[in-house]
């Protein structure tokens, strides 16, 4: 609420203000007209003038601008006085809402409960914690309509991690827009002491899970060797090993030390899928053990990772692989292993891979190859075969003949072709220098081949050595 008696101050004025003029300004329509330019430039709400008659034109300029006029008999100083004690008093009524809001909040322990608090106090409203863009905790319902999304800059502690709690908000105008993000803003505090208490005690309870990465597994060792080389270490971790669990391992492009600012992140959406087993922070990437008893649980695990988590982890440019379930309790440090071989297979496929061992098996394996250094060496041992213009024709041909256990039949059956045509190009292959007669070169030649055909045109026949690019970072 702003008193004016000249037009330059209605220059200094805030947006959403009350203009106010002085009898004097408010007695000339020019003056009038004037002050709804400038109040409209400053984004006034409105402009209070002196009881008088003013003409249609000054009227319409007011409604062109978008400015409610108000014209009143008593003293334009009176009204200004009276509006404003108005306005000092629903202030005060929302800064005291504010205050009970702030104590009612502070009680909240957990993330959950400071979301569902802040929703609650805005009806409903889809309230969530947000980071790059990904939902990691929520509550309430967001609308289905068109939405106004209130943010507030939210930061853990001194950490680098930037969040934010966001606000969506219906587009119909019921919810005051303003106090909305006051709330957020109160709410912050909360927000941020309740994700951090959360991460300590997460952390806490992930210490046995981290322990494991440190247990040694000696090849062809058994698991009861194993369990009773480190039985009480196990038993004070609290491990049973009657129970029976499935690793999940996390990982992003590089097998380095994960960034500690994303733990948290990760802990929030790993609540999703096993809110009760810890989320732990190892070297290399992070485990996680999840008690399951039967296999179809386990596939039940795998089924909510996938649906809830696998988006995320795409955002974040992370994949997870997850150990097989036993039937027998497992070695701890075997399905922990398990699970690590998985995540890096899984990587290759790209950013939110989520693969279980059990579906790969010793195709994990093929895993470790570098396939640009398995192109150089096809281009350097059958330098013919890649030069040759009906190359693909005949990797096609050989990879469907050993796919087929060396069954011309079968092959060419495979392939669509008759079997004299497909020996037709085998011999051709033969010809090329591919040493199909010689069986104890045949697995290496079958590796290439399907190097080959998983990537085409790897390198070009006019170019016989092939640049090598570290396109993996597990080469064996």
């Amino acid at each position: 609420m702003v008193l004016v008696s000249q037009l330059e101050a209605i220059q200094r004025v805030r947006p959403n203000t009350v203009v106010v003029l002085s009898p004097g300004m408010g007695a000339g329509g020019w003056l009038v007209s004037a002050a709804l330019r400038h109040s409209w430039e400053r984004r006034a709400s409105a402009v209070v003038v002196a009881g008088s008659t003013y003409s249609n034109a000054v009227i319409g300029l007011a409604e062109r601008l978008g400015i409610t006029l108000l014209a009143s008999d008593d003293d334009p100083a009176g009204v200004a006085l009276a509006m404003a004690a108005e306005i000092g008093a629903a202030l005060s009524v929302v800064d005291a809402e504010l205050a009970r809001f702030a104590r009612a909040v502070a009680k909240d322990t957990s993330l959950g409960e400071v979301l569902k608090t802040i929703s609650n106090e805005l009806d409903g409203v889809g309230i969530s914690v947000e980071y790059d863009g990904v939902i990691l905790a929520s509550a309430g319902v967001a609308p289905r309509e068109a939405a106004e999304v209130i943010t507030v800059d939210i930061r853990r502690g001194n950490g680098a991690i930037r969040s934010t709690l966001t606000a969506r908000v219906p587009a119909s105008g019921v919810h005051n827009l303003q106090l909305v993000r006051s709330i957020l803003e109160v709410a912050s505090p909360s927000v941020k002491a309740a994700w951090l208490l959360g991460d300590f005690l997460e952390a806490s309870r992930a210490v046995p899970t981290a322990a494991l990465t440190g247990l040694d597994l000696h090849p062809g060792s058994s698991g009861s060797a194993f369990a009773d080389e480190h039985r009480h270490l196990l038993t004070q971790l609290g491990w049973r090993p009657e129970d029976k669990y499935v690793a999940l391992w996390i990982r992003g492009r590089a097998p380095h030390e994960p960034r500690s600012e994303l733990t948290a992140v990760l802990r929030l959406l790993w609540r999703k899928a096993a809110s009760r087993s810890p989320l732990a922070e190892v070297d290399g990437g992070w485990l996680a053990l999840v008690p399951v008893q039967h296999g179809v649980a386990a596939a039940q695990l795998e089924g909510r990772i996938r649906t809830r988590l696998a988006e995320a982890l795409a955002e974040l440019g992370l994949v997870a692989g997850l150990s097989a379930w036993h039937e027998d309790p497992p070695v701890l440090a075997a399905i922990v292993r398990e699970a690590h071989l998985a995540a890096e297979s899984a990587w290759p496929a790209g950013p939110g891979t989520v693969l279980s061992f059990a579906n790969l098996g010793v195709a994990a394996a093929t895993t470790f190859i570098d396939p640009d250094a398995v192109g150089l060496i096809a281009e350097l041992t059958l330098p013919r075969l890649m030069a040759s213009a009906d190359r693909d024709m005949i990797i096609a041909a050989v990879a469907s003949f050993l796919d087929h256990h060396g069954s011309v039949s079968l092959a060419a059956k495979s392939l669509g072709l008759h079997r004299n045509t497909l020996q037709g190009r085998l011999n051709r292959a033969r010809e090329l220098g591919v040493p199909l007669d010689t069986p104890a070169q045949l697995l290496s030649v079958h590796l290439i081949l399907h190097v080959l055909q998983g990537a085409p045109g790897l390198t070009t026949p006019q170019d016989p050595i092939a640049t090598r690019k570290d396109s993996h970072e597990f080469p064996v």
